[in-house]
Order: C-alpha cells, then sequence, then structure tokens
C-alpha cells in the first residue's frame, strides 16, 4: 500500500501547480471536493499521555466535518478524532475513531504486504457484535396461525361488540362472521379453496370487510381493489393474479360484468346471512400460504402484485396493535385508501384486538373526533390542522413518508405519535417508534422475527452511523412479484446472515449507536447535478427540520437547479434556506423554493412528484443594488471563473464552485478594492447580499490593484514571496467549532513490512 501510495504521489507531482479550485472549474464541481482530512503530524511529543476526549482543539479550525489528527507518541501512534457536533453524534464519533484504530491494526499487523484495500472494509470485532444484534428482532412465538384467526376467536367471545361502522352503520363482530360465513359458502360452491385468489372490487362501504374475510375463510388470497381505479387497471390486476372469482355488491356487479373479466362474480348481501359455511380439508390454509395480495406502483408503468403469506400478516399486525395501544374500547379511524395495504393495517389491527373500525365516507371526516386511533402519511395528518379538534384522539401514527418536526411538535404533546416504517413486500410494518418533543425522528427497532441489515454495495454490513441501504429478513418476507422472475431474482436474495431471504426495499438510512434505525431517503431518488450525487429525500428531510414546515419536497428541474417546495406557503425562505445549509452541503441547498399552501397527494396520500414536476418554475437572478454589491459579485466572478451576470443578491459563494481555498483569494482580492471581510463572516455569510452587507469600506484600493502591471519594486531589491492559500488560512487565528476525540494506539509496528516501501 505504502509502494502504491509512493509510486502515484511521484505520478501526480508534475501537477501540484494545480489548485482545488481549478480542478473543480475544469470538472464543472461546486462545493468542496471533500468533507474529511487526514494529518499526520512528524513533531516530538514530550509525553504519550492521552488529552481528555471531548475538550475543543485549538490546533485546527478548518471547515471539515471529520479530521483525524496522527501523531507520533512514545510507543506507537497518537490518534485524535475531531468532529463537528452538529453533524455527527459524539457516540458515532468514538465509534469512527476505533475502526480507525482497528483498520491500522489491520495493515501494521499484515505480514504478506498483499492485503487489498476491499480486505480493509470490516468492522472491528466490538462493533461487528453489537450491529448484529441490534440488525434482529427477538424470535417469538406467533399468537394465531392465520391473519383471520383472532377475529374469529373474538367474534365468539364478543359476538355484540361492534366490529365496523360507516356513517349510521355498523356491525358486532357476531354478525360480520355471520355474513362472512355466508360470502364464503358461496366462495366455496364456485370451487373456491386454498391457493385460489379472490378479487374485492368495490367502494369504501360496510360490505367491504365481509368479502375480505370470506376469501380468507375459504382459505384463498383476498385481493382488494377500488371499484374507482381506471377500468383498463382493474381488468390487468385481476388478470395478472390468476383471479378466479370477484366479490362486489349489487351496485357494481354490472360495472364489473362490464370489464368482461371471465371470472365468476358473487354479490354481496349485508341485510341477513344466506347460508352457513362448512369449511373442508381443502379450506384450511397453513401460515405458509397467500393471506392477501396488494398491488404497487411500478417503475414499467403497470402495477406489480405482491403476494403476502399469513404468518407474516399476522407478525406484523399482531405486534403493532400491542405498540399502538388498541384495545377492545378502541375507535380505529380508517382513512387510508381501500385499495392499498395501508386499509388491512388498520382493518386487522382493530378487528385483532376486539376494537371498531371506523370507516369514513368518501368526503366526510367527520367521524374522525370520535375516534382514539389513526394511523395515515404525513401528507394527511398536517392536513387535518389543529390536533385540539379532535379531542378522542389518544394515538396518532404516521407512515409511508418522513414525519417532519414541525408536524412531531403539533402533534407529540397531545397525543401518543409513532413513525412505523416498512414496505409492502415485508407486510407492511417492520419498524416503529414512540416520537417524542426532545428526540430526533428515527423508525425505533426493529420487530419481532425480523431482521434489518444495513448494507453497502457488496452486501456487507457498514458500522454505526453510516449510510447504507435496508435489507430485511426474517418472516416478513414475502415470496416475490407474481409474473415478474427477473425483477423477483433482483430484489429478493439469499440473505448472507443465514436467515433465509431477504428483501433489497431501495431505502437508504443508517442504524445508530442506540440501536435505533433512521432512515434517509430512497436509492431511486438519488440525482446527479453539476457532477455531484444528491439524494432528493435527504433534502426534503433537512427541509421539514424548520419548526413551521409541514411537509417538503424536492426535485430538478431542466437539469439544472434544485427546486425546494413547502407547505405552508407563508414559511419564511431565509429562515429555511438557512435551516437546510446547516444541515447539508451547500450543493444540496435548493436554488429555487416554491411555497403551497397545500401540497399534492397521490391517492395513496403520498407528497405526488409527477404534479411537482409539471408545476412552472421560473428562476431569477435579484439584481445588485449597492455599489458593495457590485464590487463583491466582481470579486467572485474574478476568484471563481464565472459571469458576474450570473450572481444575484441571494447567491452563494459556495454554490457558485466557492471552497475553504477561493476564500482566502476573495478576502484578499476584497482587501485590494478596499473592503475589509473576515474569512469567517464570509463563510458565515451564506449569500452575496449579506456578504456585502458586513463588508467593512477600509482606505482606497492599492495602487497594485488599480495597476496591476505596474511594479513598484526598486531596482536590487529582493521580491516578496506571498504565501499560499492553505498557509494563509492556517496563519488565521479563527475558534474552533470541532470537539475532540483522542486514542492512543500501541500498534506494535513491524517495520520490516513497511521499509522496502522506502
Amino acid at each position: 500500500m505504502l509502494e502504491g501510495i509512493r509510486l502515484e504521489r511521484g505520478a501526480v507531482s508534475s501537477h501540484s501547480h494545480a489548485s482545488l479550485i481549478d480542478i473543480k472549474r475544469w470538472n464543472g464541481i461546486e462545493g468542496d471536493l471533500f468533507d474529511s482530512l487526514l494529518v499526520y503530524q512528524n513533531v516530538p511529543t514530550a509525553s504519550s499521555k492521552v488529552r481528555p476526549v471531548d475538550q475543543p482543539n485549538k490546533m485546527f479550525s478548518t471547515d471539515h466535518t471529520l479530521e483525524i489528527i496522527v501523531t507520533p507518541a512514545a510507543a506507537g501512534l497518537s490518534c485524535c478524532a475531531l468532529y463537528k457536533p452538529s453533524a455527527i453524534p459524539r457516540d458515532q464519533a468514538r465509534w469512527m475513531l476505533e475502526e480507525f484504530d482497528f483498520t491500522l491494526s489491520q495493515i501494521c499487523c499484515n505480514k504478506s504486504g498483499g492485503m487489498a484495500v476491499s480486505e480493509l472494509w470490516t468492522m472491528s470485532p466490538a462493533q461487528t457484535t453489537l450491529v448484529r444484534a441490534a440488525s434482529s428482532g427477538p424470535e417469538v412465538a406467533l399468537p394465531f396461525g392465520l391473519l383471520h384467526h383472532a377475529f374469529e376467536a373474538l367474534a365468539k367471545a364478543r359476538p355484540h361488540a361492534r366490529a365496523v361502522e360507516i356513517q349510521d352503520r355498523w356491525l358486532s363482530y357476531g354478525e360480520l362472521d355471520a355474513l362472512a360465513n355466508s360470502v364464503a359458502s358461496d366462495l366455496a360452491h364456485l370451487g373456491v379453496c386454498v391457493g385460489s385468489r379472490v378479487a374485492v372490487i368495490m367502494d369504501r362501504c360496510l360490505e367491504f370487510p365481509i368479502g375480505l374475510l370470506a376469501a380468507l375463510k375459504v382459505g384463498a388470497a383476498m385481493m382488494p381493489l377500488d371499484v374507482g381505479f381506471p377500468a383498463a387497471r382493474l381488468a390487468f390486476m385481476v388478470a395478472d393474479a390468476g383471479v378466479c372469482a370477484v366479490v362486489t355488491t349489487r351496485r357494481f356487479r354490472q360495472t364489473i360484468v362490464d370489464l368482461k373479466l371471465a371470472v365468476d362474480v358473487v354479490t354481496i348481501d349485508a341485510a341477513t346471512p344466506k347460508s352457513e359455511f362448512v369449511p373442508s380439508a381443502c379450506h384450511m390454509a397453513t401460515k405458509l400460504d397467500e393471506a392477501y395480495i396488494v398491488y404497487t406502483s411500478g417503475s414499467t408503468g403497470k402495477p406489480k402484485g405482491v403476494p403476502v403469506l399469513h404468518h407474516s400478516a399476522v407478525n406484523s399486525m399482531e405486534r403493532f396493535g400491542g405498540i399502538l395501544e388498541i384495545k377492545e374500547d378502541s375507535r380505529v379511524f380508517q382513512l387510508m385508501a381501500i385499495g392499498f395495504d395501508g386499509f388491512q393495517a388498520d382493518m386487522w389491527e382493530s378487528l385483532s384486538y376486539g376494537a371498531t373500525l371506523v370507516m369514513r365516507s368518501e368526503d366526510d371526516l367527520s367521524a374522525l373526533s370520535t375516534a382514539s386511533n389513526l394511523t395515515c402519511t404525513p401528507t394527511a395528518l398536517s392536513l387535518l390542522g389543529d390536533p385540539n379538534q379532535y379531542p378522542q384522539l389518544k394515538v396518532v401514527a404516521v407512515a409511508g413518508e418522513a414525519c417532519p418536526v414541525a408536524l412531531k411538535d403539533l402533534w407529540a404533546p397531545r397525543v401518543k405519535l409513532f413513525n412505523l416504517y416498512g414496505p409492502s413486500e415485508c407486510a407492511i410494518m417492520t419498524h416503529g417508534s414512540r416520537l417524542s418533543l426532545t428526540e430526533s425522528i428515527a423508525i425505533g427497532s426493529v420487530l419481532p422475527n425480523v431482521h434489518c441489515y444495513v448494507l453497502d454495495d457488496n452486501h456487507r454490513q457498514v458500522p454505526f452511523g453510516i449510510l447504507g441501504e435496508f435489507y430485511l429478513s426474517g418472516i416478513c418476507v414475502s415470496p416475490g412479484y407474481i409474473n415478474l422472475p427477473e425483477m423477483t431474482e433482483d430484489r429478493f436474495l439469499v440473505d448472507p446472515f443465514g436467515h433465509g431471504r431477504m428483501y433489497k426495499t431501495g431505502d437508504l438510512g443508517r442504524l445508530l449507536p442506540n440501536g435505533q434505525f433512521e432512515i434517509a431517503g430512497r436509492q431511486d431518488s438519488q440525482v446527479k447535478l453539476k457532477g455531484y450525487r444528491i439524494e432528493l429525500d435527504e433534502v426534503a428531510n433537512a427541509m421539514m427540520q424548520h419548526l413551521s414546515v409541514k411537509s417538503a419536497a424536492a426535485i430538478v428541474k431542466d437539469k439544472t437547479h434544485l427546486v425546494g417546495y413547502f407547505t405552508p406557503a407563508h414559511v419564511n425562505v431565509d429562515a429555511l434556506r438557512q435551516c437546510v445549509a446547516d444541515q447539508l452541503p451547500v450543493y444540496m441547498v435548493p436554488a429555487v423554493w416554491v411555497g403551497l399552501d397545500d401540497m399534492p397527494q397521490n391517492s395513496n396520500g403520498k407528497i405526488d412528484v409527477k404534479v411537482l414536476q409539471s408545476m412552472d418554475v421560473s428562476v431569477d437572478v435579484e439584481t445588485l443594488e449597492t455599489d458593495v454589491e457590485l464590487k463583491m459579485a466582481t470579486v467572485w466572478a474574478n476568484v471563481l471563473g464565472v459571469n458576474v451576470s450570473e450572481i444575484g443578491r441571494q447567491s452563494s459563494f459556495f454554490a457558485l464552485g466557492g471552497d475553504s481555498l477561493s476564500v482566502v483569494k476573495v478576502v484578499r482580492a476584497c482587501r485590494d478594492i478596499g473592503l475589509r471581510i473576515s474569512v469567517g463572516q464570509l463563510v458565515k455569510s451564506g449569500t452575496l447580499q449579506r456578504s456585502a452587507s458586513i463588508a467593512k469600506l477600509i482606505c482606497a484600493p492599492t495602487e497594485e490593484a488599480q495597476n496591476p502591471t505596474k511594479s513598484n519594486s526598486k531596482e536590487g531589491s529582493i521580491d516578496r514571496v506571498e504565501t499560499n492559500p492553505r498557509q494563509s488560512m492556517y496563519d488565521m487565528k479563527q475558534p474552533s467549532s470541532k470537539v475532540a476525540c483522542k486514542s492512543h494506539l500501541l500498534l506494535g509496528m513491524d517495520t520490516s513490512v513497511i521499509a522496502p516501501a522506502f
């Protein structure tokens, strides 16, 4: 490794004159090239005593997120990690330093001389043990074998308790069970049994759960579909799933017939049960049979079917019904679309715990004022307004999107607020966490009987706090997509940690040192803009840390600029911009901000990105107003090599391509034209307008600045050698904003291994 470094250093030495600014300009890159730094100080030390951990370090004051300083000690090396507490939690910084120690030990203890860099990518034994423990939920037995068994037990124990209601109609547990048995009898006479698939197609009505229960009772898989879906979409899903029968109401029977589906149609009569159902052996499903099928949006433009097995559904519904404190006297409000798996969660969490499922009518939310429990997307929750309007509401859960801080702060003091996570391919829910005012937003720990791995591109677990992709394993995992073998092979993989199969979620996140998981966005939301890879969900999440923002989204318009959308529209843009800039690199701060009264939603209650993409957005450069602003803009343009017409009052120096070295050049150039501004002031100012307002007019411009070709050196005098920008930057005594963690290493280095490299 050292030999390779020596050879590479010699090869690039001829280009050492090229500055970072030039390199970025040649490659069309904005912002800093890196945010970490390794410093080796080959200076003698008076003592090998370790400095206290977490004490401010006065030696360095650069703007890197993480710096590791290595110095020789009496025996071995001493390592100090400087980090920004706003970007890296203390526990994570400690683990990062330990991993650095472990990597150095691996290098120094290797005597073969042939270690590849990839071999160094292994976590320390201590961290490996903790990460693997946090990645697996406890193994527990399931209380019931099939999804509907808990309901059937309650129907016998509490037949008169109210099970489901909509407006002024309702059914008791006993009535719902009897009606479902009647429809199940009709299905059985048609030959429906284990292995069959039954579509339940109707609107939001009292008959909907009857049809779903009936399908399960004959051992079939139920497939809930909204009759309001386009006819072509309904026909595709029914044909794709190989449905053998459709359950509907009298009102929609002709609609189903008009689809020409070539399947049997059963009509529900909710007035009175027609017949009893006596199951036979062919109707006895097992925990490994399909419980339901849900269709989700597909990348090909056609929806893809996801079958969920009974034991997967039981594990999710039973566990989260308990987490969300659903009891026999609970009233669970059903807000989500009936054709999606969110409806399944509401229905089975309610009916498995003896609660009442309160179904809303299509355009009436008045029943929410009587509900005790609610699960919905953050976007939908933000539209409900003041929590005090719903005095009976005790528990609220959000799922499907990232939860904004403002929404958490609004609802957490009023109700028990939970954040849920889980894809359709893993039975809807795999994580859950109660949100509090004092803690950051996370999705909690993993559910029992479920494993969640945060992996890199080579399917290796990453350390605490490091971004990776979520892979889910355990009994939650679906068998795969219907009639999509290639996609199934790509997304459903062999679990390398020995728990069967695992699902590649496409969600990016990290495992925190406290054992909680955190979502950072979608892998497919990653875009490339001006040479940088940007996670759009990460930008939206940063926007939602502003205390007034209720919902947010980020998109790239015309492949040229990043646009941030937010609600409500009256949020102060300057404050929001600063909030995002405090969390993200400058290239991830939107150039355009659009406030909306309401965020557009799709049929699943999530933000409709397609509508945002269709909105007309213009990028305006705010005209410079003062002489100082014009001078400052001219300096920026000269240093950064951009046209001064591209610079407006709200332009960011770093967004235009500036970095820590070009900051020093700007400070010098400003001094030469009679403006005084410090490095720290320029870095913190954010925009040209603020930089200009901070800058002080001093003496007249120097003669050299006015006449750059004129020399004022005297004959025979010695020319003064200017320090380079990096030297100047270290000469400036700026207070440190970092915290230090130090470690003392006794590496036992074998010098015979590295001697040939010199």
